[in-house]
């Protein structure tokens, strides 16, 4: 199982007004609002829906709301999935059961709310890209009913024709990466080259969109090795150099990144540790791949603090349908392939002088 909770890293973005939306007056009287996560990914072995209550209310203190389950769990919810084709025809409906986050491996995250029960409602299909997920709340309280849909992205693995939907130059060409990650050159025009698409299923049809992908954010992991000269003790590390976000053009995507950035950005990650050799592993290229929805949520929201295990569960965007309800509901895909570092950009690392201080003496392979 992987973890589904919102993987793009927390950006402060611009406020994107088409979409968004302020229908709800913190200050008011209390009354029910219902608040959804949900973030679809194929790679995923089990999905689920976050599904609590806002508890605003004026004449009670938030604090002591806060901590009290019932303030932000319905007590009885119907929660179904209905899939249908790019046609709107019903394929078939998947009823969602109630667990607990906590016992799934996603306690959550610390604040001034309860941290127990976390409830969400969990599904374990695996996701179809040939059919829009649309997800539909019923209080059978109130019978109020809240919904929302969501197209998948398909993963890299699940292919149309020859050539997988999500694809990257670097980690899929025939040559076998045998080129590696080589950024040795650190003049004013060289550059590392991240580029690919992604190939729509050729039917797709969803609110006037021809595929479900609108932007991608692009990765690179740097790992090493500190080996302690004095204890022996080896512990493994790794930096992020994030090169940021990219709308698709055309169905692509293409960042170059100047090698001088990433010899910057190593070196500001590779502290300089007394006593202490490095050894360079393999690099990883990691990518996000988002939807329209996901983009404006991004783009209109800081995400640190919501999601599946956020504490805070305001969101400025929303894409949930109902007169009292507000969220996320969406999908994402993720592809990612190790580099091989090449052996003059090791060598080039070595003597920069950027690295004077970080003892790099080699690779750990």
């Amino acid at each position: 199982m992987k973890k589904i909770v919102l993987p793009f890293l927390a950006v402060v973005m611009l406020f994107l007004a088409t979409g968004c939306s302020t229908k709800f007056d913190v200050a008011a009287p209390y009354k029910n609002i219902t608040v959804v996560y949900g973030l679809l990914d194929q790679r995923d072995t089990a999905h689920y829906i976050r599904i609590q209550k806002a508890f605003l209310d004026q004449n009670k203190n938030a604090v002591n709301m806060a901590q009290s389950p019932d303030s932000s769990f319905y007590s009885s919810l119907d929660v179904k999935m209905e899939l249908r084709d790019f046609s709107g025809n019903l394929s078939r409906t998947i009823t969602l059961h109630r667990v607990d986050l906590n016992n799934e491996g996603y306690p959550k995250e610390a604040g001034a709310f309860f941290n127990s029960p976390n409830y969400a409602y969990k599904f374990t299909d695996v996701l179809d890209p040939t059919m829009i997920y649309h997800l539909k709340v019923r209080n059978t309280t109130t019978g109020e009913v809240d919904s929302a849909e969501a197209p998948v992205i398909a993963d890299y693995s699940v292919p149309y024709g020859n050539i997988p939907p999500f694809y990257c130059y670097v980690l899929d060409d025939s040559s076998g990466n045998r080129a590696g990650l080589d950024f040795a050159n650190t003049g004013a025009y060289s550059f590392f080259e991240i580029s690919g698409r992604y190939t729509p299923d050729p039917s797709f049809v969803y609110n006037g969109l021809t595929t479900p992908a609108f932007f991608v954010q692009a990765i690179v992991r740097f790992n090493w090795v500190d080996s302690n000269i004095i204890s022996h003790q080896k512990t493994w590390q790794h930096y992020d150099y994030d090169a940021g976000y990219q709308n698709l053009a055309s169905n692509s995507y293409d960042y170059k990144i100047q090698d001088i950035s990433l010899y910057s950005g190593l070196a500001a990650g590779m502290k300089s540790v007394p006593n202490t050799f490095r050894y360079l592993d393999r690099a990883e290229i990691l990518l996000y791949m988002g939807t329209l929805d996901f983009s404006q949520y991004l783009q209109a929201n800081l995400t640190q603090g919501t999601g599946l295990t956020g504490s805070e569960i305001e969101p400025i965007y929303t894409n949930i349908k109902g007169a009292n309800a507000l969220g996320l509901f969406t999908s994402r895909a993720f592809h990612t392939g190790k580099l091989t570092i090449t052996n003059n950009t090791i060598d080039s690392l070595m003597a920069h002088p950027l690295f004077s201080g970080a003892n790099i003496k080699g690779t750990a392979y």
